[in-house]
């Protein structure tokens, strides 16, 4: 016998659209993410440009909306010009992010067609570690230009007469960090940031700008914001939970609360937003374009049996904190959706999709469709656990001042988790329901109350296996995909299996008795 929970749906209460870019996903020149599987003319798979029509297909199938690229830490010290023109023509480049030999076979040209193969929309990062802002500025000038000057020229000559109308493009990468090159305190970013800014919009007024946010930095994030308010749209933050971060593999119930942080970073940067702009009502966006549960553990990268199941619910689980702050959440970008900790693995001969690769297939493809969030309240089983939090970042005295006083906050983390959304005719509603538990069942009994509340069909889908720890492996590489289920029941109730993401799609309609009604008679 299950546990119960109650929904209420409201489905008059439509707050505003979902971006469809916060499915997108991030591409950086490391290790086997683009050369040796996106990129690899070599291969017999490739097509006549040297993508691999396999990874083409994956990702074209997890409708993916947005690609970031080239980094990263490797953005650092890229210079654009190295990888356009001839390939055979192009120098060869150390790259100090990954200690590597970057031969640019892969640059901005082929960025924009990998980009136009799959649908996505390039967002592109430019160099503010050893580049300059007139380096920027050519950059924008050689993807939009439109008149006779040098670099729009330049792209002309390659045989690219239209523009590219690259719409984002991004202030350098995660300057705060010592591990990157060129890093720098908030002051010395904001006002360097402020030249690029000024100088890439002077050649293209229309672009939209991300600059460099820091997830654990409230002061930086509010000096980026003082300084920058009036030419940016986004401020960026990365986050990787599990292996940089301060959650663990080993300790499940606490990684339970990893979509609630990330929530509450949400809302820490956007109060710094607030606070620097000094306007709440700050146009400024959060960009998510680098997260993943995992940090990038390159010695484990290649076994496929560490991606599982508990991956794909807790990424399920971050990306429904996305979904419920999409009115200030615009941009994410999965790192990196290929190889490493990525949602799919390229071998020599196939691709493999591991569980978290399904979770992007299926929800990018419901929220993408049902697109304007709908307001809910659930109730359910919570989970008590000391907060976690970081305090590498704070001055001596204040870790001291904290420790001595004991400060442990407790925080409730729901076992269940919901995201709801419907289309613009409003015929159809779109429930997405996360069963966080490793070992219960769950009946939800579900209220939508509404003008558009009348429940006609429903179309259910499930990512579940019974063993929490399941992997796609080269043995077996579909024990965890997506199935067809029926989890709703005719009084509207919805069955959720333990460890699992239901998405249940409803068609309505309008004019009749409600749901809720309907079920009492």
């Amino acid at each position: 016998m299950g546990k119960s929970a109650k929904l209420a749906v409201y489905a008059d209460h439509t707050r505003n659209t979902i971006s469809k870019n916060i499915f997108g996903h991030f591409m950086e020149h490391s290790v086997d993410v683009i050369y040796g599987s996106v990129f690899d003319p070599e291969s017999p798979l490739a097509d006549e440009d040297g993508f691999r029509r396999d990874v083409l297909e994956a990702l074209r199938d997890a409708k993916v909306p947005m690609l970031r690229y080239p980094g990263g830490n490797f953005v650092s010290n890229y210079h654009w010009e190295d990888g356009i023109g001839p390939r055979e023509k192009r120098p060869k480049c150390f790259d100090y992010a990954w200690l590597a030999e970057d031969d640019n076979r892969m640059g901005t040209v082929e960025f924009i067609k990998l980009c136009r193969k799959t649908g996505a929309e390039p967002y592109l990062c430019v160099n503010m570690g050893s580049g300059t802002a007139e380096e920027a500025m050519h950059w924008v000038e050689f993807c939009n230009g439109t008149g006779d000057t040098r670099y729009a020229a330049l792209r002309k000559s390659l045989g690219y007469e239209k523009p590219f109308h690259v719409k984002y493009w991004g202030l350098g990468n995660e300057l705060y960090g010592d591990w990157q090159f060129g890093a720098m305190n908030a002051s010395d970013y904001a006002k360097k940031a402020l030249d690029f800014a000024k100088a890439m919009k002077w050649m293209d007024p229309e672009i939209e700008l991300v600059a460099c946010g820091y997830d654990l930095g409230s002061d930086w994030n509010y000096e980026v914001a003082r300084v920058l308010k009036p030419l940016i749209g986004h401020l960026a933050i990365h986050h990787y939970s599990i292996g940089y971060g301060i959650f663990t593999d080993e300790d499940y119930r606490q990684c339970m609360y990893i979509p609630d942080y990330i929530t509450k970073l949400t809302n820490a940067a956007r109060a710094s937003v607030v606070a620097g702009t000094n306007d709440a009502l700050s146009e400024i966006k959060i960009a998510w374009d680098e997260w993943n549960t995992h940090a990038w553990d390159l010695e484990k990268k290649d076994d496929d049996r560490n991606y599982t199941l508990r991956n794909a619910v807790l990424t399920a689980g971050i990306l429904h904190s996305f979904i419920r702050s999409s009115d200030i959440v615009e941009i994410a970008g999965y790192s990196p959706f290929v190889n490493v900790c990525g949602a799919i693995s390229v071998k020599k001969d196939r691709v493999l999709k591991r569980p978290q690769y399904y979770v992007f297939e299926l929800l990018s493809k419901v929220f993408g469709e049902c697109t304007e969030y709908v307001e809910t309240r659930l109730e359910c089983d919570t989970c008590s656990m000391p907060e976690v939090i970081d305090y590498s970042n704070r001055p001596a005295e204040a870790k001291f001042a904290l420790n001595a006083k004991t400060a442990v906050r407790y925080v409730e983390t729901g076992y269940l988790d919901c995201a709801a959304s419907m289309n613009r005719e409003r015929s159809r509603l779109a429930l997405s329901l996360i069963n966080k538990s490793e070992d219960r069942d769950y009946t939800v009994d579900v209220s939508v109350f509404g003008s558009s509340a009348v429940w006609k069909d429903a179309a259910g889908y499930e990512l579940y296996h019974p063993d929490f720890d399941a992997a796609n492996t080269a043995q077996d590489p579909e024990q965890v995909v997506i199935q067809e289920a029926h989890p709703v029941s005719e009084e509207g109730k919805i069955y959720l299996k333990r460890h699992s993401l239901t998405v249940v799609v409803m068609n309505l309609l309008q004019g009749e008795e409600s749901w809720t009604e309907k079920k009492q008679d």
